[in-house]
């Protein structure tokens, strides 16, 4: 972003027909001839902004903070890749608008789920990917939500908080989606100052008490939930608890053991990376290995294919490359490899997936996409990932 969020940017930056469909819900906005205002006149928008009632204004507050966060070229990235999780391409019409705030405004209008979509949340509140982790196991079933749900979790997470002393003060906001539960929570932090001029028309110093965000997915059909926050495990540990206490009168179930991985199988040029035809994987290959060498453990070497080529074999590399063909590579350990898979869904863009695998225990195949779930799936069954006392 360029600069701060300021809804006259959004404002100005935004085509007059998103903004009237987008405000045209609001009393607020009941009475504005749409046809007469001139693009990027400000003002008759403004002031309807400033005099609405204080839910509707923090509504958009929210949308259009979200809006002005996503309006890069990493912001477009980030709603196509969401889209894309959601079943929606929405590469041409994004291709349409003339600038990143367009897209992102275009995107609040036409589908205004994707902004409450995990990996859009974790962009626009600045979230990483470390500040997000998902428990399975909690009980199944419809989560009801009433007013007294919602006080309850405030307090509770209130508590984790005191002895920081932070989160005096907590807004909860609740969304559902066919069974998707997204709570949102605005604990206060710690004060902040910032310089301002008064009513005085002197700069002077003014003290305010910003947010910091937590965010809850539950998804309850799945037994699953969730969380967007910071603050490392103990936190994240703290923050489960409290939730699940809140909504299920128990404590959440544990966090998922580490994960290992072994790369030995892929010393097999045959290995064969069996799937589901329903899972429209049409190839998944190895594009790039990390070899050390046995007489020395400081001998290393990286072999890698081209990646648009698919016939382009890792294998006939390294049978050319090595001076022992694969008879070498039998003896080398395999210390981290690249695997390609292509998704071919009726209807649906091709999508290639690209990941790194590292033994003993780091992978970057995301777990929050409709594809690296998929593949999570396999990894144990392609020999993958493993327990711990069968890794090499």
């Amino acid at each position: 972003m360029s600069q701060p969020y300021n809804p006259r940017v959004v404002v100005e930056r935004t085509p007059n027909t998103l903004l009237h469909l987008f405000l045209s819900r609001y009393k607020a906005f009941s009475d504005l001839d749409w046809k007469t205002l001139a693009e990027n006149d400000t003002g008759p928008i403004l002031q309807r902004l400033l005099a609405m009632d204080e839910a509707d204004r923090h509504h958009i507050g929210v949308r259009w903070r979200q809006v002005h966060a996503l309006a890069d070229s990493t912001g477009t990235a980030v709603l196509t890749k969401a889209g894309h999780e959601c079943g929606l391409n929405i590469a041409d019409g994004l291709a349409a608008m003339k600038n990143a705030h367009e897209r992102a405004f275009w995107c609040l209008v036409e589908h205004p789920r994707l902004f409450d979509h995990e990996q859009v949340y974790a962009y626009t509140f600045s979230l990483p990917r470390t500040s997000r982790e998902t428990r399975v196991g909690f009980p199944e079933g419809k989560l009801s939500v009433t007013g007294e749900f919602i006080e309850t979790l405030k307090g509770q997470i209130k508590e984790v908080y005191k002895d920081e002393e932070r989160a005096h003060l907590c807004r909860v906001d609740h969304r559902e989606h066919d069974g998707l539960h997204v709570f949102h929570a605005y604990p206060s932090d710690y004060l902040d100052e910032i310089d301002s001029y008064g009513a005085d028309g002197q700069l002077t110093t003014v003290t305010v008490t910003p947010p910091f965000h937590i965010v809850y997915y539950v998804d309850g059909p799945a037994g699953s939930v969730s969380l967007l926050a910071k603050g490392g495990a103990d936190k994240h540990e703290e923050l489960f608890k409290r939730f699940s206490i809140t909504a299920y009168g128990a404590p959440p179930p544990p966090r998922a053991a580490k994960r290992t991985f072994d790369l030995r199988v892929l010393k097999d040029r045959n290995h064969e990376f069996r799937r589901k035809p329903a899972d429209h994987i049409a190839l998944v290959r190895v594009v790039a290995v990390r070899l050390q060498f046995p007489e020395n453990a400081q001998h290393k070497a990286w072999f890698e294919v081209d990646r648009d080529d698919p016939d382009d074999s890792i294998y006939d590399v390294l049978r050319a490359k090595l001076s022992g063909g694969l008879r070498e590579l039998a003896r080398t350990r395999i210390l981290s490899a690249e695997l390609q898979a292509i998704f071919r869904r009726p209807r649906e863009l091709e999508r290639v997936v690209r990941f790194k695998i590292t033994t003993p225990r780091w992978c970057d195949l995301e777990e929050d996409d409709r594809e690296g779930r998929v593949l999570w799936g396999y990894l144990p069954a392609w020999g993958l990932e493993v327990t711990p006392k069968h890794v090499e």
